[in-house]
């Protein structure tokens, strides 16, 4: 059986809109603003009621994402409302939660900046925060631990509801990628949806590795703003 995961990122938040900062708001109790639960109802609709009732459904136990993965059951007509019971069992996994940039909210991202810039973005390690780095051994777990619950359930299709900088930890993970191609990667655009699946069935993959390919990610190489 040959494998698809689809891989989106939330919709647009409070904290992308600057409607919301962590410094007042803990980062997973930060919500989808009205925009947001529009394109998360698009990408649902764009997914498919087919594809979201066969595959399996993972996400982070953050508010942003629980509303997304939601909300996309509504956009495909699997669920009439937020409120009504979903159709298919979900599974909540703290270590697809976003890399913790500490407790400052943006002016203390913003003061890092220089130093996260100096030392590398991907190694840098955020003031009671984590970097990139160490984010990568949990999602390492998390890739383990996924594909034999694949292979037991005898599923060949997932959806894994998560945050920008998780979703590209996740694709350097699953293609070995190294640092400097970890950096081409931009931060998926909210509901921007990712598609791991068989090389041989796509036109133009990204980035290989066996038989594997990926399409729908944003590179600073193509230009993508």
């Amino acid at each position: 059986k040959t494998m698809i995961i689809k891989l989106m990122r939330h919709g647009l938040s409070g904290a992308n809109t600057g409607e919301q900062d962590t410094k007042d708001t803990p980062d997973h109790r930060i919500s989808l603003v009205p925009k947001g639960i529009k394109q998360a109802n698009a990408a649902g609709l764009k997914l498919g009621a087919e594809y979201l009732l066969e595959a399996m459904v993972f996400l982070s136990p953050y508010k942003r994402t629980r509303q997304t993965m939601v909300e996309a059951f509504v956009g495909a007509g699997l669920i009439s409302s937020a409120d009504d019971k979903l159709p298919v069992r979900t599974y909540e996994d703290p270590r697809l939660r976003e890399v913790e940039h500490g407790y400052e909210g943006q002016a203390g991202m913003d003061a890092q900046k220089p130093l996260r810039d100096k030392i590398g973005y991907f190694w840098y390690q955020m003031e009671r925060g984590e970097s990139p780095v160490q984010a990568y051994d949990r999602i390492s777990g998390f890739l383990e631990s996924f594909m034999r619950q694949m292979e037991r359930k005898k599923k060949d299709k997932a959806l894994i509801v998560s945050h920008g900088l998780t979703i590209r930890i996740f694709v350097m993970r699953f293609f070995h990628l190294t640092v400097e191609q970890f950096d081409m990667l931009r931060n998926p655009h909210n509901c921007d949806v990712i598609t791991i699946g068989p090389k041989a069935d796509m036109k133009n993959p990204q980035f290989t590795s066996g038989r594997w390919g990926v399409t729908g990610l944003r590179l600073v190489s193509d230009g993508s703003k």
